[in-house]
């Protein structure tokens, strides 16, 4: 078992003993949450897939622990000082990120790890004709998200602490996470990290004046990459210029549909497609079949072909009135917590392009945007029995003839 789900049952059973710890409000979104679980399970267990490991691990982490971590988010993370560990632990995580990305595509690569990196990178067919910073996730998407949603927590963090240890960390960060975005070479990476900034920036008229600073930082490291790597303009045009991707995302596109038109109730079954999709998979007249054996590049069209109309009917209904719903209620937060609903707002774009591009089944980046959802909607989701906001946006911990 890996050791993440071992810490997270830890965390879990650590939250439950917490003698003073806020309870979850009674939310609608919980009973459809449950709902869509037990329908994904039963899409499973009907199609064999929920005993294997595609079909098993991809209803832990595209289903049921997203879901968790937008129900524990506020109740572990109750307090600003938890927050701010938090945007801590981020900031270090992105450092390494952007270093490993650095290094894995500039060198020296004897000092990547862990080892298993530079051998994907070395013996795997697609990573040697399509060099990319995977980083640890063997995924350039994956990497580009993560190194997008660290540097970000990383700002927040310049914002939060006047400690100078951690300014200075800061200013490593966010460099190398961006230096590490723009070798990841995956446009819906780059486009989902520029239109989140972008919308950050037009909302809060105090970062509008800082547009402009990023976008100068952002072409200077964009610069500096070009002039450390020669190669790397070659393989960014090519990347930028390709059709394959394209025509990927059409083939499969297309196969869905044809599917869900077939099959729309209860669709061909969980994490079935890959196996059977090219039973409608179609030559057009006018681009090439090519990879058929991959997932539906679009998280919502995926979840209706493998689960149905119903699946995905659940499915919107749960980002409407999970992370959405939260965004919208929690646009009022005052002070620390104003922080968290803009990282929210950022994360979800960071979110949603890949999910509209990609089968986005990445772990550690949806794991992350439905925590971030929980924390900005606490005021919303729990009872605050150990916390509450003052006048002055700051959350202090109740007296106790306040509680």
């Amino acid at each position: 078992m890996p050791p993440d789900r071992v810490l997270l049952l830890g965390s879990l059973m650590l939250l439950a003993l917490e003698p003073r710890r806020d309870r979850l409000r009674s939310m609608p979104v919980y009973a459809v949450m449950a709902v869509l679980t037990l329908w994904t399970a039963w899409s499973a267990l009907t199609a064999g897939t929920l005993m294997t490991a595609n079909g098993f691990y991809a209803l832990l982490d595209r289903i049921m622990v997203p879901f968790l971590m937008f129900a524990v988010g506020g109740l572990i993370f109750s307090s600003t000082r938890r927050r701010d560990l938090l945007l801590q632990t981020l900031a270090v995580v992105g450092l390494y990120l952007g270093v490993v990305s650095v290094l894995s595509m500039v060198g020296p690569q004897r000092l990547v790890f862990p080892r298993y990196i530079m051998d994907y990178l070395t013996n795997s067919p697609m990573a040697k004709n399509d060099p990319r910073a995977v980083g640890p996730f063997l995924s350039s998407e994956a990497n580009g998200m993560a190194l997008a949603l660290c540097a970000f927590a990383a700002a927040l963090l310049w914002v939060r602490t006047r400690n100078a240890g951690w300014r200075a960390l800061v200013l490593l960060t966010i460099p190398a996470c961006t230096a590490g975005l723009i070798l990841t070479l995956t446009r819906s990476s780059w486009l989902a990290a520029v239109l989140g900034v972008v919308l950050v920036g037009l909302i809060v008229p105090g970062a509008r004046r800082w547009l402009a600073l990023v976008a100068m930082l952002s072409t200077a490291a964009l610069g500096a990459v070009l002039v450390a790597v020669p190669s790397l303009m070659e393989l960014a045009t090519g990347r930028l210029t390709t059709s394959r991707s394209l025509y990927d995302r059409a083939n499969t596109y297309e196969a869905g549909w044809r599917a869900l038109a077939e099959q729309p109730l209860f669709g061909i079954g969980w994490s079935r497609f890959i196996d059977i999709g090219t039973e409608w998979v179609r030559q057009a007249p006018d681009y090439p079949i090519t990879t058929v054996t991959i997932e539906i590049h679009n998280v919502f069209l995926s979840r209706a072909v493998e689960t149905g109309i119903p699946g995905a009917l659940l499915w919107i209904a749960i980002v409407v009135m999970g992370p959405l719903t939260m965004l919208w209620r929690a646009r009022r937060s005052r002070g620390e917590l104003r922080l968290w609903w803009l990282f929210l707002l950022f994360a979800l774009v960071v979110w949603f392009v890949p999910s509209m591009t990609s089968p986005n089944p990445y772990p550690f980046p949806n794991y992350l945007m439905w925590l971030i959802a929980g924390i900005a909607g606490r005021a919303a989701l729990v009872h605050n029995l150990t916390t509450k906001t003052g006048d002055d946006g700051i959350e202090r911990r109740r007296v106790q003839e306040d509680s």
